[in-house]
Order: structure tokens, then sequence, then C-alpha cells
């Protein structure tokens, strides 16, 4: 999607005090987290620290398996954009202006045997993207139906392709890349994340969506319901 309105969230982690061992990724679990946006531009004469945080708010997100190849997922994410971000001429948002997005989609696990990796998973996904400025609407206009999509300038797609592992008892780790493509606009970035886990069922998972000139950080609790 059009980096600049990807989300994201960071804070401080702490490990776990004790480990155990699990041999299947699982692809149902539910998480909710904070927020943090970073946009470089090349025009702003604030320190780094001041750069970094450009916006914050929070997300749900959550997977569903169907199969123990195929699942979806979904996501929705509200966040307060502190500074105006403007990419060839056009204003995506302006300062104090809430960025809302929602993600639904689908996605395929494959393991393979890769020597220096515990057993990882080979992850494609696609899904439809629909970010807006200010109030949510699910489409182009005030008309709510599914037929209005397609006059929506906000919306989109996205696919991405990434390695998931267990790469000690308590530390899953995953990275790829992401296409997003909405209307006119286009971008690759890099995709990643580190589930810090206190037992097979809860985590602390930190994730990143970096683009060229936007990044987005997420910070959240996550709760896996299933290692299928």
């Amino acid at each position: 999607m059009i980096n600049a309105r990807h989300l994201i969230c960071m804070a401080a982690l702490a490990l776990p005090l004790a480990g155990w061992s699990s041999e299947d990724l699982s692809y149902t679990y539910l998480e909710v987290g904070y927020l943090n946006l970073d946009i470089d531009d090349f025009d702003d004469s604030d320190s780094l620290r001041e750069d970094f945080d450009d916006g914050h708010g929070w997300a749900v997100q959550g997977s569903f398996a169907f199969t123990p190849m195929f699942f979806g997922f979904a996501g929705y994410s509200d966040t307060d954009s502190d500074v105006t971000f403007t990419s060839d001429g056009t204003t995506f948002f302006s300062s104090s202006q809430d960025v809302k997005r929602f993600d639904i989609g689908l996605g395929l696990n494959k393991e393979v045997n890769i020597d220096f990796l515990n057993q990882p998973d080979v992850v494609v996904r696609v899904a439809y993207t629909d970010i807006d400025v200010g109030s949510f609407d699910f489409g182009g206009s005030s008309d709510s139906s599914i037929d209005d999509l397609n006059e929506d300038s906000s919306d989109g797609w996205y696919a991405d392709a990434a390695l998931r592992s267990q790469a000690v008892p308590w530390l899953e780790t995953s990275a790829g890349v992401r296409y997003t493509d909405i209307e006119d606009a286009d971008e690759f970035s890099f995709i990643g994340n580190l589930l810090f886990e206190f037992n097979p069922s809860w985590g602390v998972n930190l994730g990143v969506d970096a683009g060229e000139d936007i990044r987005t950080w997420f910070l959240g609790v996550r709760y896996s319901f299933q290692r299928s």
C-alpha cells in the first residue's frame, strides 16, 4: 500500500524467563498493539527522535487456519498523524488527521528445508486494503455496498512473501518483502517481525514494514489459539 499509510508500534521488550519446545507455528491467533509511524521528510529540520514519532495509534489483527496450509487474516488500525505527508505533489494526509486502515486476505504456508533455520515456513499472502483519512468509508462514497469499492481511490491490494521460523524455543522470527498497489501508487517494502513467546499461547510481537520513505512499527500482545 502507499506506505505513507502504514502504521506501527514500538516499545521496550522483556525476554521470557523460561522456554519450551514447539514444533509447529500457529496460524490461528489474535493480537492488539500500539502503532508508530516514521516518515522521511528531507525538508524536515526536526531531531531524529521527533522525526521517528510522526504518528501513533493502535491496531487489532488476527489470523485463522482453515487447513494446515491455508489461512485467512484481517486487521484494522487507527493512527493519528503528526505531520503532513506529500509525495509527487499529492497530499496523502495532513497533521492531526486520523489515518484508518482495513485489511483482509488469504495466505498459504509451506514448510521447507533450510539448513540454518529450524523448520521454516514459506508464507505467501494476498490482501485487499483500504486506507481512509478522517472517517472510515468502505468504498468511494457514502454507499457502503460492495459495488462501491471500484469507486474508492484509497483502496488497493498487496502481496507479500516471507520466511517464518521458530529460531529458539522462546523466539519466532520472520522476514520478507511486500508489494503494495493503491490506484497509481505502488511500492516494495521490507517486512519482518520478532515474536517473544512467554509460553505456547502468549507472546509479545514486534513488527516492521519499511518502505523507501515510510516505516511503520508494530508492538503488540499476541494470543495463539493452536499450534497448527
